[in-house]
């Protein structure tokens, strides 16, 4: 295990300079196509496009991810867009009511926020369907802000730093008060760009190797490791 992959020293040197967390949602806090899989989403997306006066791309046909069909869709137009985007949104609410909450990530959210950091949440996917979840699991008191798609725009999406950016506005923080926990190569250039560090959680076979190498500043297979790493770690920085 390199020195980015050890939980008990480059996470707590992370997790001691930082009072504000944020994390992806796709991954880190829940699998949202465990009940309702990304690729029949898709297709229902597919559907629902179709019956638009428009022209699917090609390419859409074979994405299983129906954010990556969102992204070729949007490009279309901004009419076309906003529609894909509200279709794209109910969708992902229907998802997120039979997500699968990720092992530990109720336990971070709750360790933060008992240790006086903040939560925010960084998603390309949508603020609606984030909340419904967070509503659902009983999660919303711990989370200080939501930073979703709301927009109809796919180059705002990650590995854009723009979401991330927001939301340390929002948070009033310095960047270098905060992490980002993402599951995705794209999360990693994402944070690195808006000056956050990078926790890259390793949630499949695989991925450990993948998020090291996109640079991420550490990586675990357990979001417990963080929680650890905060329990164990007080806030240098006064919460702005």
């Amino acid at each position: 295990m390199t020195a980015a992959n050890s939980p008990d020293g480059t996470i707590q040197q992370i997790v001691r300079r930082s009072a504000h967390v944020l994390l992806d949602f796709d991954g880190p806090v829940c699998s949202i196509f465990a009940g309702l899989p990304a690729p029949a989403v898709a297709e229902m997306y597919r559907a629902a496009l179709r019956r638009m006066p428009m022209t699917l791309p090609a390419k859409v046909q074979g994405l299983d991810d129906p954010r990556e069909v969102f992204r070729q869709v949007a490009d279309l137009g901004p009419d076309v867009a906003e529609t894909a985007q509200a279709i794209l949104t109910k969708l992902e609410t229907r998802a997120s009511r039979a997500a699968q909450p990720t092992p530990g990530s109720a336990e971070l959210m709750a360790t933060a926020q008992a240790t006086g950091r903040t939560v925010t949440i960084v998603s390309n996917n949508s603020s609606t369907a984030i909340a419904a979840y967070l509503g659902d699991h009983r999660l919303t008191r711990y989370v200080t802000a939501i930073v979703g798609r709301d927009e109809a725009d796919p180059a705002l999406m990650k590995p854009s730093p723009y979401r991330v950016r927001m939301a340390i506005s929002q948070l009033d923080a310095d960047p270098g008060q905060a992490f980002l926990v993402g599951d995705s190569a794209t999360d990693v250039p994402a944070g690195r760009l808006a000056g956050v560090a990078v926790i890259g959680f390793a949630n499949k076979p695989g991925k450990a190797d993948l998020l090291a190498h996109a640079g991420a500043d550490a990586v675990t297979t357990r979001l417990s490791d963080i929680s650890t790493a905060l329990l164990t770690s007080s806030v240098r920085y006064t919460l702005s």
